[in-house]
């Protein structure tokens, strides 16, 4: 053998299982960067200029924040944040045997993924209307929301979602390209840009959404409520290590496509305020003017592939989050928590021996179970009925537009109780007795949960009392008092105060080397 050879081979061997890696976790990418990403993104550039980039930013950081703190849950404790919640409460008020704060998750995931279905149907009606040469007829608009409703149910019921996976991302990185060619192209004034990633509320300017709903919308469209449940998921047999890369690949992947599409939408940005409201072929107007007609077909064709994506992933995550919400795993009668579970890795990612496991297994007495699933009748059932509004919706030629901002603004609302699931989950011994959340990491995401409460509690009030209150500061500081008060309540009524203290009590006391 060729002194070196070997030793060449398992680099070469590491270097394509990380990248693997990391191809893997940018499902989580394609789950954020749909026809919603790309018209919000869009609207906040044409309407707002760069000034709202800063919001992008703290998407990110959240986004990251929330989806590795659900891997780390479901790779310490072997279950995922839905099974987790079913757990935790067990002993509470029930419906038909399932804990109510279960059917509440549920039934806010299928209502915000059906937002978001009839969102992805009208990014690819939009995308249609973008080939040129195309009109919004009313056999045209019906016939391309059939057709979308036959693909996707197809795939579906079949289960071959992956079957496609790969061609429509390759023909979604076209339209990256595309936007990324447009952007070096662009006259950009980089003063401007560079104030853009400092926070701030701009005035609403004549035929613009208010801004506050533009910066939720930005938040909702980037850290995806439902991915929490998703990525936990994806994290199932994975290393810490891995997963954390992973995620953190797919974030910086995701916030670049979506600054791109913001620097592309700024391009039809006026100082008084647009002429009229924004329309997606803005964008088409944009790349046209860079590209012909030529580019229009490529920003088009990688629309559709964008939207046809989200319509496969978003009703398969939500049926995939009841499914954990609602199956109840057989119990042998031996109960195993942290390091006891056998899926259990430590924080580099290696696996604890069984035979050590074998040592701390405990016996509960709870009475044994011989498990549940959910129907397939109703797992299936959960997809196709979303499919179904949203076919039906667009095909009644409702405002596009204004569908894609409500879908965006209300699961922004959601991410907050989403948020405090996954804080009162991940500082619950019994699932994290192995490898319980460290100090830093819990700071992190109490301050993300407050920020998110922050967020949607503005929005509420801008909602509620804006014509009665005119001053920005006044609304901020309102929101910014009921955020305070929720956690509050929280951290008193609740065990999370308590876990919260351990936590940094611990880190303190035994001066643990935090990663």
């Amino acid at each position: 053998m060729i002194p070196g050879s070997a030793s060449l081979k398992m680099r070469l061997t590491s270097l394509w299982n990380e990248v693997a890696s990391m191809l893997y976790w940018t499902m989580l990418a394609a789950c954020t960067v749909g026809p919603g990403t790309v018209v919000t993104c869009a609207r906040a550039g044409a309407e707002y200029d760069l000034s709202l980039i800063w919001a992008l930013v703290f998407a990110s950081i959240l986004a990251y924040t929330l989806q590795e703190g659900t891997a780390r849950l479901t790779i310490v404790s072997g279950k995922s944040l839905g099974q987790c919640l079913r757990v935790k409460y067990k002993n509470g008020a029930k419906i038909y045997d399932t804990a109510v704060i279960c059917w509440l998750v549920s039934l806010s995931v299928f209502i915000g993924n059906t937002l978001y279905e009839c969102n992805n149907w009208a990014g690819g009606i939009d995308a249609i209307l973008a080939i040129p040469g195309t009109e919004n007829t009313v056999g045209l608009r019906v016939g391309c929301c059939l057709g979308y409703a036959v693909i996707v149910l197809a795939l579906l019921y079949w289960d071959k979602v992956d079957m496609l996976g790969v061609f429509l991302g390759v023909v979604m990185m076209c339209m990256v390209v595309l936007f990324l060619i447009v952007v070096l192209n662009m006259d950009i004034n980089g003063a401007n840009l560079g104030w853009g990633f400092l926070p701030n509320i701009p005035e609403r300017l004549p035929n613009t959404a208010e801004p506050t709903d533009i910066v939720l919308s930005l938040v909702g469209t980037t850290s995806i409520g439902f991915n929490l449940f998703l990525g936990g998921s994806m994290a199932e047999g994975k290393a810490l290590k891995g997963a954390q890369r992973g995620i953190g690949f797919s974030t910086v992947s995701a916030f670049l496509v979506s600054v791109l599409i913001l620097i592309v939408g700024s391009g039809k940005y006026n100082e008084n305020g647009p002429e009229e409201t924004f329309q997606i072929s803005s964008i088409s107007e944009a790349i046209s003017n860079f590209f012909g007609t030529a580019g229009v077909v490529v920003f088009a064709l990688g629309f559709i592939a964008a939207a046809l994506s989200s319509m496969l992933t978003v009703p398969l995550g939500a049926a995939l989050t009841a499914n954990s919400l609602f199956t109840e795993e057989a119990d042998s009668g031996e109960q195993v928590k942290g390091v006891d579970n056998p899926t259990y890795q430590k924080e580099d990612g290696t696996s604890v021996k069984m035979e050590d496991l074998s040592k701390t297994k405990t016996t509960s007495t709870e009475e044994k179970s011989t498990g549940k699933s959910l129907p397939r009748w109703i797992y299936l059932g959960i997809m196709f009925v979303m499919v179904i509004i949203a076919t039906t919706v667009i095909s009644a030629n409702v405002d596009r537009t204004v569908v894609i901002l409500i879908a965006q603004v209300f699961n922004g609302l959601l991410l907050p109780f989403f948020s405090i699931c996954l804080l009162l989950c991940i500082n619950d011994e019994q699932f994290m007795s192995g490898g319980p959340q460290k100090g830093w990491a819990n700071l992190a995401l109490t301050l993300s949960v407050i920020i998110t409460l922050f967020l949607a509690s503005n929005v509420i009030v801008q909602k509620a009392f804006g014509s009665l209150i005119t001053i920005v500061y006044v609304k901020i500081l309102i929101a910014a008092g009921v955020a305070l008060v929720i956690i509050t309540a929280l951290l008193v009524l609740t065990s999370l105060g308590r876990d919260l203290l351990r936590s940094f009590q611990n880190n303190c006391c035994t001066g643990t080397v935090e990663d």
